[in-house]
């Protein structure tokens, strides 16, 4: 939708709540804060880049009450997550009631040479890091009693299928869908809801540096649409399990891989 203006307008279908997007200000997670806030929700962009970050957080759309915010943050450490907790609850009277985990890192690298610090970057960032702030922010939803909440994390394709120099990558995704589907079963009881997106190849800024443009046309030539996916078209996914049109979805895999 738009206004006279011709400026993207939402449903309000967010109105009155805090989300947290972490990977903030990179292709998924930015599409995500554009459209949350587009949707009414106040957004607190978390990012690692504090540059693009403060970007991100200064360019969403605010309809007069709502209140952006950027935190620096890294999510595989807890002391950091920890601080990141502290900030929101200075700035802000509510716990947020909708968390999207964008933040991930691919580094490509061959099982046989690939080493212990590039395994450790990439565990730390995708599996524990998705860990700590769902962990965080459900913490915060239970102690305000938030009945409306909704935890969206960020696997992949390749975490069911494996990936040719992304084994470790691949390890990752698994994880995190098999966590959240834990996560669901036990924040049931607390009216606080879990699912996981599974995307494909998606035209972001990772997916340009960690695939050649051969192998990145071989992938795209095996889903049925014959393209790679949007940022957009992932955030749209997002919004719909954050908002009350997905109340009865919980601990669900969902895919969007253009029939891959």
């Amino acid at each position: 939708m738009a206004d006279k203006s011709g400026k993207a307008v939402g449903l309000d279908r967010l109105a009155g709540r805090l989300a947290v997007v972490t990977g903030g200000s990179g292709g998924i997670g930015g599409a995500v804060c554009q459209l949350f806030a587009r949707e009414g929700a106040s957004v607190v962009v978390v990012d690692i880049n504090e540059g693009k970050g403060q970007e991100m957080a200064a360019s969403l759309p605010n309809m007069g009450s709502q209140q952006h915010r950027f935190y620096k943050t890294d999510v595989a450490s807890s002391k950091s997550v920890n601080e990141m907790v502290t900030s929101l609850r200075k700035d802000y009277t509510c716990a947020p009631s909708v968390v999207v985990t964008c933040a991930g890192v691919a580094i490509p690298s061959y099982f046989l040479d690939m080493d212990e610090a590039t395994y450790d970057t990439v565990t730390n960032i995708n599996q524990k890091g998705t860990f700590l702030v769902a962990q965080a922010m459900a913490r915060l939803m239970v102690e305000d009693k938030v009945k409306n909440g909704s935890i969206v994390t960020m696997g992949s394709i390749c975490g069911r299928v494996g990936q040719h120099e992304f084994t470790h990558y691949s390890g990752t995704k698994g994880a995190v869908v098999s966590m959240t589907r834990g996560i669901a079963k036990e924040l049931a009881e607390y009216g606080i809801r879990c699912n996981v997106v599974v995307p494909t190849i998606i035209d972001t800024d990772i997916v340009d540096k960690s695939y050649e443009q051969e192998r990145l046309e071989y992938v795209q030539q095996k889903t049925l649409l014959k393209r790679a996916g949007k940022p957009s078209e992932v955030a749209n996914l997002c919004l719909f399990l954050a908002s009350e049109e997905s109340s009865y979805m919980t601990g669900q895999v969902v895919d969007i891989t253009g029939g891959q």
